[in-house]
């Protein structure tokens, strides 16, 4: 897919009064020029419980208290004079003011920000802002040497940093949270139409302690890890990812593996490795993060023992000066040591 990039509900980081707190009679006046007193962080939040139908879900890609979207809300409803949400369904669902808002207050914000983006292309010395997620192995042996290419070229730069899953990751990218994201292409996206550009490939290796039979083998295969208790990473169920590097390797045997733990954490893993709760399987890029001494790492003999890392980021931003330069340094950097690069076409 071509390099092209994201963002809707973002808009502007514009500043916010302290509203955790507001109700109907702290609220001002409604100002007849209703647009003119509106916060685009009021627009984000309507935009973000509209797409993950609830509160609490939205509260996960805005990186906001439950009760700060609940007045963002609160607020937006008191300004336009009408009800946008229905809260007494189950789950809750938008009234018909809040579907005939929703597509205007969308393009409002994505105006806004073209807009913010030309005004500040004219500017001599390049400025813009761009939000960025990642995951722990990526963001420790890979992300500083892009940010290093980043401030080089383009100093006036400012970057925001999340960090989720493969599952969360996403969200953060479909729902204007980031911008771009780092993540595997495997587990297949759910948002088919996201621009990507992929990375690099490297292994998925078994780690077991230096004493334990297996790690007299050179190599091991998917019969001699399938019979032993097996580490796996990320956490979470199997529809939402949970353990996709250790399932993906096992390959039509992963049903009858014995999967003790999940988690996001590279040092959580060796952890409970060195503690002979199981075999950890996981990417090999992942074992740099943390001390791996007492331990023995060993390459898994299947083909499905690898995984790819890749950038993602929408078309709607495919302009953004800010995208187009984290672009433009991440194709600079250095890779991280061990990984195989992937040929940009």
């Amino acid at each position: 897919m071509s390099d092209v990039p994201f963002s809707a509900e973002r808009g502007l980081a514009t500043p916010e009064a302290p509203c955790d707190d507001l109700d109907a009679a702290d609220l001002p006046p409604r100002d007849p020029r209703d647009a003119m007193s509106l916060q685009t962080a009021w627009l984000r939040s309507f935009l973000a419980v509209a797409d993950k139908g609830g509160f609490g879900a939205a509260t996960l890609v805005l990186h906001l208290s439950q009760s700060r979207v609940s007045a963002h809300i609160a607020a937006l409803e008191h300004a336009l004079g009408v009800t946008l949400f229905d809260r007494k369904a189950r789950p809750i669902c938008m009234t018909e003011a809040g579907e005939l808002f929703r597509g205007h207050a969308m393009t409002a914000l994505l105006e806004l920000q073209r807009g913010v983006d030309a005004a500040r292309s004219t500017l001599d010395n390049f400025v813009a802002h761009v939000s960025v997620g990642s995951y722990p192995s990526v963001s420790s042996t890979y992300l500083p040497s892009v940010l290093q290419e980043l401030k080089s070229k383009y100093p006036g730069m400012t970057v925001e940093l999340f960090e989720g899953n493969a599952s969360t990751l996403e969200e953060m990218v479909v729902s204007g949270t980031v911008d771009l994201a780092f993540r595997p292409p495997l587990p297949k996206m759910h948002e088919t139409t996201l621009c990507h550009r992929t990375i690099w490939r490297e292994d998925i290796v078994a780690v077991m302690r230096e004493h334990d039979p297996l790690a007299a083998q050179a190599s091991v295969s998917v019969d001699d890890i399938l019979g032993r208790p097996l580490i796996g990473n990320p956490a979470g169920s199997e529809e939402d990812g949970g353990g996709f590097d250790l399932r993906h390797t096992l390959g039509e045997a992963a049903g009858r593996a014995d999967i003790v733990y999940l988690t996001d954490q590279p040092t959580t893993l060796v952890a409970l490795v060195r503690s002979a709760f199981g075999i950890g399987v996981i990417n090999r890029l992942a074992l740099r993060t943390t001390s791996t001494e007492g331990l023995a790492i060993r390459t898994i003999d299947s083909p499905a023992a690898c995984r790819e890392v890749a950038l993602f980021w929408t078309r709607r931003r495919a302009d953004a000066p800010g995208v187009k330069a984290f672009l433009d340094a991440q194709g600079r950097a250095p890779l991280p040591p061990g990984v195989q690069p992937i040929p940009r076409n």
